[in-house]
């Protein structure tokens, strides 16, 4: 049983090419990346607007995150090959129920 190398790959093609090796060799290094830009996203978001006005709003965080992490998944699904559309609908279901989330808990002040 052979293995497959980077050097099989035609990386002149661009990036895409290295990530699908990778996806190839890694399976779960999509959904594993997209989990990980999200939990950035989101705490990132969170703990800077409690730096900044003293209160948080974990809602808006995990909304914003959820769309940021929607938008860089509809790019990486462009990719032939690159993420399953399972991964795809995960990510806009996330979305969804961040949003709803968001609608439900707002501050009515």
């Amino acid at each position: 049983m052979t293995y497959e190398t980077i050097n099989e790959r035609n990386l002149s093609a661009g990036v895409g090419e290295l990530l699908l090796y990778t996806a190839d060799i890694v399976p779960s290094f999509i959904p594993l990346t997209l989990f990980s830009f999200f939990i950035i996203i989101s705490m990132g978001s969170y703990f800077s607007k409690i730096r900044l006005t003293g209160s948080g709003n974990f809602p808006a965080s995990l909304a914003v995150a959820s769309y940021l992490t929607t938008i860089l998944a509809f790019s990486l699904s462009l990719i032939d090959g690159l993420m399953n559309i399972t991964t795809l609908v995960i990510c806009v279901t996330i979305s969804g129920f961040s949003t709803l989330l968001l609608l439900f808990t707002k501050d009515k002040n």
